[in-house]
């Protein structure tokens, strides 16, 4: 057998295989091209919903639509079913399919260091030493006892024109939903055993209250000073609103 028939056998050989390896992969190309047209369904959003939106009130934004599998998002649900509780963790807008990612549980909303709000109620911020928080030892989901010194002009009488001073009582058993304070300074030297080392800079603490307690809070931030107690189940209540030291009973 001369080299040329050799050749041409060889030849031969090779173009079956390619035409089989081609028609192998045009059978491929056409059955990933059909699964890609196999119909899914999918909820898409019918108007924009906000983060924070819970599942149980999702249906009235939402609406189902068949799409081509290479049209779905990675993730995309058909129905809401098993995920009672969740939120929305993102936007979602109209049009947009709604995706297993962007719903959570509710507490993975909240910034670390913080506490739900209470229903009905609202949040209000103060900057305070950290002399007057405590110490620094506050955290959310504390109750804290809120304090405040002011200072009158008193107006008519023998004493007019005196500055009297004093120290009420506000409120009590107040929740700390959120606190932030700057680390303590760090020291080459350690702080001996059972003394914390001190934070620097204001604590801005976050407390839930109602409209009257907040305007308490507020007037007492700008125009006295206010200071903090940590209480506990345990602590025994004052007389909220009265006043509880003055001059004449410190001197007494």
């Amino acid at each position: 057998m001369n080299s040329r028939l050799v050749g041409g056998i060889v030849a031969l050989v090779l173009a079956v295989v390619g035409a089989i390896l081609l028609l192998n992969y045009v059978r491929g190309a056409d059955q990933r091209a059909q699964a890609g047209l196999e119909p899914q369904v999918v909820l898409v959003a019918t108007a924009d919903i906000e983060a924070g939106t819970a599942v149980a009130e999702l249906s009235d934004f939402l609406e189902t639509a068949t799409l081509p599998t290479n049209a779905v998002a990675d993730g995309a649900l058909s129905d809401l079913e098993g995920r009672d509780g969740l939120v929305l963790g993102q936007p979602v807008l109209a049009g947009e399919q709604l995706l297993e990612a962007k719903l959570v549980d509710p507490a993975e909303q909240l910034e670390p260091g913080t506490v739900p709000v209470p229903e009905g109620l609202q949040e209000v911020t103060v900057a305070l030493d950290p002399a007057r928080v405590v110490g620094g030892k506050i955290r959310a989901g504390d109750r804290v006892g809120i304090f405040g010194n002011y200072e009158v002009r008193v107006v008519g009488g023998e004493e007019a024109g005196a500055n009297e001073k004093y120290t009420r009582l506000l409120m009590e058993q107040v929740l700390v939903t959120g606190i932030q304070i700057a680390s303590p300074e760090q020291t080459d030297t350690a702080a001996p055993d059972g003394v914390s080392a001190l934070p620097t800079g204001s604590a801005f603490v976050t407390f839930a209250v109602d409209t009257d307690q907040a305007g308490r809070i507020i007037f007492t931030q700008d125009f006295g000073l206010t200071w903090l107690t940590k209480q506990n189940d345990d602590t025994r209540p004052g007389d909220s609103g009265a006043e509880i030291l003055d001059i004449e009973e410190i001197l007494r």
